[in-house]
C-alpha cells in the first residue's frame, strides 16, 4: 500500500502503555509490518474510549467528546446539577431545548471516525508479515473498540448506518440506518469475536493495563445486551466475568476512584499521567475554598442525598430506621461518606464549613459556590498538589468494574427468572462491601427490580450511569420532566448535641427540567442528514 498514516505516539516493547514518542509520517507499508507502530496505531483507536472526567487532556482525547463539556453527565439527572449557566447541561439539555441542530451531547462524527480508525486496522492488518499471534490480538482489539462505538451510537441514536469493513470510493457511501436490533447483534458478534483472541486478566502485565481483555469484552457486551433487552444473553456474558474471578470488589470504595490504574475491580480503565495525557476533574469540581478561580460544578441535590439508606439498611422515610432529621448526616450507608461532601465533612485536613451564609463554602455564597449546599468527594484526588491546573489530574476514568457487572448480572437474571438466590447473592455482594445488610428475603420480581434501580443509582452515583439508565428504563419523565429540585442550608450547628438547624430551598436560579419521551433517543444530527439524506426519518418527536 502507499498510503501514508500521521502517528502522534509510538511504542517500545518496554514501554508502559502511556508512554509513547512522536513519528513523522510513514507509510502503511512500513506502519504494518512493524509491531511498535501497530500498537501506536491501537493507542490512537483507544483514545476513542470513553472519558466522563470534564476537560480534554492535552493529547485532546477524542474520547472526551463523549460527554462534551466541563461538566459531568449525571450533572443532567436528579443526582446532580452544575451551577455555571454557560455550561450546556444548563443552557441545552434542563430546560429540553435539545434538537437536530443544537445537542452538545452529540458524538455521531466522532464515534465514525473511531469506527473509520477500527476498520482501517481491520483491513490493513490482514496482510500484515506479524507473527499471526500478534495480529490476531491487534484484530481482537480493534473489534473491542469498534463493537464499544457501535454501542454508544446504539444507545445514543437507535438505527444507525452500520459499516462492517473499510470502504472505498467505488462503494456506496450514503447508507441508510440499520435497525437497532441489527445493531445489537452485530454489537454481540464483535465482542464475541474479540473475546476469542484476546488475553484474559491474568495474563495481562502492568505495562498494559487499560489494554482490552477478554473479560472486557464480556462485561462490555454484558452491558450493551442489557440495553438491548436481550436478558439473557445478558445475564450469560455477565455471569461469565464473574464466574472468571479476575476481579474482586475493592476493599476501598472511595479509594477506588482516586487510583492511577491497577485496581483489582477495575475491568476497564482509560489512564492518564497529568502530563501529556490528563483531564480536569479536580480543578473543575474542588469546593470553591479548594479552587476558587474555578471549581465545583457538581452540585449533589438533596433528593440524592435523601435516597441514601442509613446504615442499618432502611431508608429514611421508614419510622424504625433511626433517621434524626436535626442530624442528618449521621448514620448512613458508607458511600454517602465517600461520595458526598456536606457540612462538618473531614476532607483534605479540615472540616468542610457550610455553614450558610458566611461558612467558606457556604451555598450561594457567590456565584462559584455550590447552589444546593453539596459538593462532591467521589473521584477527588486528595494526594494532588493544591492548585492542580486543567490537564493535570490523573486518576483513571473506570469505565467498567465488577460492581456495574454483579448490578448488571442481577437486573438482567431478574428479568429472565425472577430474584432467584443468584440475582440476591450478585446485589448482595455489591451492598455487603458497602456494609450494607443483604436485601430481605422474599422480593417479587417489581420489588427487586426497585431495588436494583436503588442500588445502581447509589454505588455508580455520578459515573454517568444514572443518566443512560433513566433512558433506557423509559424513567425520564417520570423523575426528571417539570422538576424543580433542592437543596439544604445549614444555618447553625449545636456546639454540644451536634443538631443543626436547616433550611432546605429549591434551586430555582436555573430553568425547571424539562423531559419529554423524546429524549429518550438523542435527534440524528441535521448536518449528518444533510450530508446523508438516507438516514432519515428523523428519530420520533424531533
Amino acid at each position: 500500500m502507499s498510503l501514508v498514516v500521521i502517528f502522534a505516539f509510538a511504542i517500545s516493547c518496554e514501554d508502559g502503555f502511556l508512554e509513547r514518542e512522536p513519528l513523522d509520517i510513514i507509510s502503511e507499508d512500513v506502519v504494518y509490518n512493524d509491531q511498535g507502530y501497530v500498537e501506536s496505531v491501537l493507542y490512537r483507536l483507544y483514545n476513542y474510549m470513553p472519558v466522563g472526567f470534564p476537560g480534554r487532556g492535552q493529547d485532546n482525547q477524542p474520547g472526551n467528546n463523549a460527554y462534551g463539556f466541563s461538566s459531568i453527565l449525571d450533572n443532567n439527572t436528579d443526582i446532580a446539577m452544575t451551577k455555571s449557566a454557560w455550561i450546556e447541561t444548563w443552557k441545552v439539555i434542563r430546560p429540553g431545548l435539545m434538537d437536530a441542530t443544537n445537542n452538545p451531547l452529540d458524538n455521531w462524527e466522532t464515534l465514525y471516525k473511531g469506527i473509520y480508525l477500527a476498520n482501517t486496522i481491520l483491513a490493513n492488518i490482514k496482510d500484515s508479515e506479524l507473527e499471526d499471534e500478534v495480529k490476531a490480538r491487534v484484530t481482537a482489539e480493534a473489534r473491542f473498540v469498534k463493537a464499544f462505538q457501535y454501542f454508544d451510537l446504539a444507545r445514543r441514536y437507535g438505527a444507525v448506518p452500520l459499516i462492517k469493513e473499510l470502504q472505498s470510493i467505488d462503494d456506496e457511501l450514503l447508507l441508510p440506518r440499520t435497525p437497532v436490533d441489527e445493531i445489537y447483534e452485530y454489537i454481540d458478534q464483535e465482542f464475541t469475536a474479540a473475546a476469542a483472541d484476546l488475553p484474559s486478566v491474568s495474563e495481562l502485565p502492568d505495562s498494559e493495563i487499560g489494554r482490552a481483555t477478554k473479560e472486557a469484552a464480556w462485561a462490555f457486551n454484558g452491558r450493551a445486551q442489557l440495553f438491548a433487552k436481550n436478558y439473557a444473553r445478558s445475564a450469560e456474558l455477565s455471569k461469565a466475568v464473574i464466574d472468571g474471578n479476575g476481579y474482586t470488589l475493592s476493599s476501598d470504595y472511595e479509594g477506588l476512584f482516586q487510583t492511577y490504574g491497577g485496581d483489582p475491580e477495575v475491568i476497564f480503565e482509560v489512564l492518564f499521567n497529568g502530563t501529556d495525557k490528563g483531564h480536569s476533574m479536580d480543578k473543575v469540581m474542588l469546593p470553591f475554598s479548594y479552587r476558587a478561580d474555578w471549581g465545583s460544578q457538581c452540585n449533589p441535590t438533596q433528593e440524592f442525598v435523601d435516597s441514601y439508606e442509613m446504615a442499618n439498611g432502611l431508608p429514611i422515610t421508614d419510622p424504625a430506621s433511626g433517621y434524626n432529621p436535626l442530624k442528618p448526616y449521621e448514620g448512613r450507608d458508607s458511600r454517602f461518606y465517600a461520595t458526598i461532601l456536606y457540612q462538618g465533612a473531614d476532607f483534605m485536613g479540615r472540616k468542610m464549613d457550610l455553614l450558610f451564609p458566611d461558612g467558606v463554602d457556604a451555598p450561594l455564597r457567590t456565584g462559584l459556590h455550590t447552589i444546593t449546599g453539596y459538593y462532591i468527594r467521589k473521584f477527588m484526588d486528595q494526594s494532588a498538589p493544591f492548585g492542580v491546573d486543567f490537564g493535570q489530574s490523573k486518576q483513571s476514568w473506570i469505565e467498567m468494574r465488577l460492581a456495574e457487572v454483579l448490578l448488571n448480572y442481577a437486573e438482567a437474571q431478574n428479568e429472565v427468572a425472577g430474584p432467584d438466590a443468584s440475582v440476591y447473592d450478585a446485589i448482595n455482594r455489591v451492598r455487603t462491601r458497602a456494609g450494607q445488610p443483604d436485601l430481605p428475603a422474599g422480593l417479587s420480581k417489581a420489588d427487586m427490580f426497585d431495588r436494583i434501580v436503588h442500588e445502581r443509582k447509589i454505588e455508580l452515583a455520578l459515573e454517568g450511569h444514572r443518566f443512560w439508565d433513566l433512558k433506557r428504563w423509559g424513567m425520564g419523565v417520570e423523575v426528571l420532566n417539570n422538576k424543580v429540585f433542592t437543596g439544604m442550608k445549614v444555618l447553625d450547628v449545636d456546639p454540644v448535641t451536634g443538631e443543626m438547624e436547616l433550611e432546605p430551598f429549591p434551586v430555582d436560579n436555573r430553568p425547571v427540567t424539562i423531559y419529554s419521551e423524546k429524549f429518550d433517543l438523542f435527534p440524528v444530527p441535521q448536518a449528518e442528514i444533510e450530508k446523508n439524506p438516507n438516514l432519515l426519518p428523523q428519530n420520533p418527536g424531533y
